[in-house]
């Protein structure tokens, strides 16, 4: 079976879980004899195509139609939240003889993909990676603020090219990734084709890695033992919680903060409060790792616990990340967090907001009780051996194809 994967922005100094997500699925989906090729714009990288892995890429310069619109604004809207026109796309969809198209965003690149689907005769399905149903208000409204006062005067041509369309309604298919958007979506879309399709991990990688001592490498003292959260720097992500709770902790205990930033400004207020809080030497970021890169498993390996304090989680790829690498886990009870966690058997829930104390207790308690953080943590890499490797989950997006195709063919 041959398909696309098209994504908004595929730039690998830019990773976050929806890349993770295309990447490891395509290259996985590739191995088992399933020809998969990459379909982006050009945001953070260089418009063009390129061969990694023996996976096509192909990215194509884009615009957002809003005027004014400031190159700054332009990069906040590349890293978060931009509806782009992407007019090179369909006609290389076309050319492509694809079997079946997968969209992994939404707008007007998916009403892109439901064009090139209808001219080529194929199904096309789309995965809900960032929360369809449960985006917190809040969220969407600092999403959108870059276009506060401009004229969207897409919104004319959208009209004229006919992209005014819910291509999600119209789907052949559709891919939760998150549990708790699963009855939503059936709700919503009744009759449709729809499974629940939890992100994968690279298990062995995390699991058996024993290359790159990680303390030596980020200069972190031997004596030290490091607090890992792994996410784009970004307001849902909630890291300025972080520091009070290393504060609680005291010595000698070290935070350690790995991703990209996808919002300067709440980067600049976590570095802020860290100075504050007279932190600065008992903290270490890292941003703009790539994803295969050595670093990743060296620090899960090298972590007393792994947090997460998300506001908004549709899934968290880093929970199986960590899990895989035996390390306990701590998060916010949000999102597809709530069902891929068992809070107090594979992992912990702790509030997002308001709360470092209890955070703070329960990095205590997984520090000092060996029995108990060993409990948990075998329980959870028994989770991700049985559930979470990208094998298991490609097996079932092949079969999700194949019945979508069946479905298909049968109109």
């Amino acid at each position: 079976m041959r398909t696309a994967q098209i994504i908004r922005r595929f730039a690998f100094s830019e990773w976050g879980g929806t890349e993770s997500v295309v990447w490891n699925s395509t290259r996985t989906l590739q191995t088992k004899g399933n020809p998969s090729e990459i379909f982006a714009t050009s945001a953070l990288a260089t418009p063009g195509d390129e061969v990694i892995n023996t996976i096509n890429i192909h990215r194509f310069g884009y615009r957002y139609p809003y005027f004014p619109l400031s190159k700054e604004k332009v990069r906040i809207l590349d890293k978060k939240g931009g509806n782009p026109v992407v007019p090179g796309l369909q006609k290389a969809l076309k050319k492509g003889e694809f079997d079946i198209l997968h969209c992994h965003t939404m707008g007007r690149m998916a009403a892109t993909v439901r064009a090139a689907a209808r001219q080529l005769h194929v199904p096309y399905v789309m995965t809900l990676h960032g929360g369809y149903f449960d985006v917190p208000p809040a969220e969407i409204k600092q999403m959108v603020k870059p276009l506060k006062g401009t004229i969207p005067y897409g919104n004319i041509m959208d009209r004229l090219l006919c992209r005014r369309v819910d291509a999600l309604k119209l789907s052949n298919g559709i891919v939760c990734v998150g549990e708790n958007e699963l009855q939503p979506a059936k709700e919503h879309f009744p009759g449709k084709l729809i499974i629940h399709l939890p992100n994968g991990v690279n298990y062995s990688g995390f699991h058996d890695y024993a290359g790159v001592d990680f303390r030596k490498q980020a200069g972190i003292r031997p004596d030290r033992k490091i607090l890992l959260c792994v996410s784009r720097i970004d307001y849902q992500k909630n890291q300025l919680i972080l520091p009070e709770i290393l504060a609680l902790l005291g010595e000698p205990w070290h935070l350690v903060l790995i991703g990209a930033p996808t919002a300067e400004w709440y980067m600049d207020k976590v570095r802020e409060k860290i100075q504050l809080m007279n932190l600065k030497d008992r903290v270490t970021m890292i941003t703009g790792v790539p994803p295969d890169s050595s670093l990743l498993p060296a620090a899960y390996r090298a972590a007393s616990a792994f947090l997460l304090p998300s506001l908004h989680e549709p899934f968290g790829i880093v929970v199986l990340e960590a899990w895989s690498a035996g390390t306990p886990v701590i998060t916010s009870p949000v999102g597809g967090l709530k069902t891929l966690i068992r809070d107090g058997e594979t992992g912990f829930f702790a509030p997002p907001e308001g709360a470092p104390e209890e955070w703070a207790a329960l990095i205590w308690k997984l520090d000092e009780d060996a029995d108990f953080r060993g409990r948990i943590t075998d329980a959870a890499d028994a989770e991700v051996r049985e559930k979470y490797t990208w094998d298991i989950i490609t097996d079932r997006l092949l079969d999700f194809y194949q019945e979508v195709q069946r479905v298909f063919r049968r109109r």
